[in-house]
C-alpha cells in the first residue's frame, strides 16, 4: 500500500511517501510543486492523507487560512473523476489524534512524536544510523593510495568502505516538517489496519 502524507503549510509543506509502511521519499517542498506531484499520482494505488487544521481555542490567523486554502488545492488535485470512489481515499487527521496515537497523550511535544517514530522503526542506531566511521572520518578510505577503510561497518560486521560505522537507516535524512508528515502517514496506516481487522472480525 502506498500513502502520500502531507503536513500542510502556507507556502511550503512537508510530505512523505510510504510504501508498505516504510518511508521511501520525503521533502519540504513548494506547495505548487506538491500540487503537480499529487496530480500525477497513480490514484488507484496511492492514498492521500493530510494533517487537518482545528480550532484549539485561539483566534484563527492569516497563515492558518492560507494553509486551509492549500489543503483544498491538494484535495482537488487528487480527485480523479474517472476512478470510482477516488475521493474516499483522501483522509484528514487532526494533530491531537496523531499525538495520542503515537505517544498516548494529546499534549505530547513534537520531539516526543519524533522519538516515538524512531522507536517504532528500531531505535536511533537502526532507524537513523549513519554514524560516520571514526577511522576514516566518513571518507571510506584511509592512507596512501586510498585503500578501503578497514573499520567501516565495524558495528555491523560488514566492512564495506562506505564511511559509516552503522549504515543509514530508513529514517536517515528526515528532518523538519517531513517528520510531521511521516507521523500523519503512520497514524493513517495503523488506523486503516485496525479498521480492516475490525471489519474482518465483524464478519466472522
Amino acid at each position: 500500500m502506498r500513502v502520500l502524507a502531507i503536513d500542510p503549510g502556507t507556502t511550503k509543506s512537508g510530505w512523505c511517501l510510504l510504501e508498505d509502511g516504510v518511508p521511501t521519499k520525503w521533502a519540504w517542498a513548494d506547495n505548487e510543486s506538491l500540487v503537480s506531484m499529487i496530480f500525477g499520482l497513480q490514484k488507484d494505488q496511492t492514498a492521500l492523507v493530510i494533517e487537518d487544521v482545528g480550532n484549539y481555542g485561539t483566534p484563527m490567523g492569516r497563515d492558518t487560512i492560507e494553509t486551509i486554502k492549500w489543503m483544498g488545492r491538494f484535495d482537488q488535485s487528487y480527485v480523479d473523476m474517472t476512478i470510482l470512489d477516488c475521493r474516499s481515499q483522501v483522509t484528514y487527521i487532526m494533530r491531537p489524534t496523531i499525538k495520542t496515537h503515537l505517544c498516548g497523550v494529546a499534549s505530547a511535544k513534537d520531539s516526543n512524536v519524533r522519538q516515538a517514530l524512531i522507536d517504532r522503526f528500531g531505535g536511533d542506531e537502526v532507524a537513523i544510523g549513519g554514524k560516520k566511521c571514526q577511522t576514516c572520518k566518513g571518507k571510506g578510505w584511509v592512507g596512501r593510495g586510498r585503500p578501503k577503510c578497514p573499520d567501516c561497518g565495524l558495528n555491523t560486521g560488514v566492512f564495506d568502505g562506505t564511511g559509516y560505522e552503522t549504515p543509514p537507516g530508513v529514517l536517515h535524512g528526515i528532518s523538519g516538517h517531513a517528520w510531521s508528515a511521516l507521523a500523519v502517514g503512520v497514524t493513517y496506516l495503523d488506523q486503516a489496519l485496525a479498521a480492516n481487522a475490525a471489519a474482518e472480525g465483524g464478519g466472522v
